[in-house]
């Protein structure tokens, strides 16, 4: 079997979260291959999982058990080429606001950005809005990632985007959570709006592209 059959079969591997194949596969490739070369054959494969979950073929832990072996497969590349955690991508620090613990839906959309390539700070839930402040100053992110499930901490949420759009006014902000619509995140001045995992990473790279909430509607 050729290198490209091959490469395809770790794309293969990573959407059918056959971790077993996949750490069989990449030893074997790992001579011939640049460490870009075997990352975009993982890319390729959490897209494909990615877009199968958009489409309905994959329920979510179809998709998780997916991440999960492309996790498994940039783990091996981080081992085997150091200089493969060198590659530039997105910063984004993402984290719940405070006044709400709930981050299940923050974990998975963490999971999903970091999967589809972006550089992801996870800050975790009931983070103080001074944490949002340090953690910007120590990263720079191109994007925060704002949580809420609570209508309650809106009040709050509002000042911090006002903070950071004051300190930071470079830094793109996109929310989500069970509050949220295009309308409110508009309102509250936020950059994008997460409706849900699925569209997270076409919403986080419009705005990267974009730099600016014109679009949400």
């Amino acid at each position: 079997m050729n290198d490209s059959a091959t490469l395809d079969l770790v794309e293969t591997s990573v959407c059918a979260s056959d971790t077993d194949a996949l750490l069989s596969l990449l030893p074997a490739l790992q001579e011939q291959n640049t460490a870009d070369t075997l990352l975009d054959a993982l890319n390729r494969g959490i897209e494909q999982a990615r877009r199968n979950f958009k489409q309905g073929s994959f329920a979510l832990p179809d998709f998780l058990l997916a991440i999960d072996a492309y996790r498994t497969g940039t783990a091996f590349l981080k081992d085997r080429f150091p200089e493969a955690g060198d590659r530039k991508a997105p910063k984004i620090v993402i984290g719940v606001v405070e006044g709400d613990v709930h981050d299940m839906g923050k974990n998975i959309v963490a999971a999903v950005l970091e999967a589809c390539g972006f550089h992801v700070t996870d800050l975790g839930k009931n983070v103080p809005n001074e944490t949002f402040l340090e953690a910007i100053e120590a990263e720079r992110p191109d994007i925060v990632a704002l949580s809420s499930m609570m209508s309650t901490t809106l009040e709050n949420m509002n000042r911090l985007i006002e903070q950071v759009k004051r300190a930071y006014p470079d830094t793109l902000i996109l929310v989500g959570g069970a509050p949220f619509d295009p309308e409110l995140a508009r309102h509250m001045g936020a950059d994008g709006y997460a409706e849900n995992v699925i569209t997270i990473p076409d919403e986080t790279r419009r705005v990267l592209t974009t730099g600016s909430a014109k679009q949400l509607t």
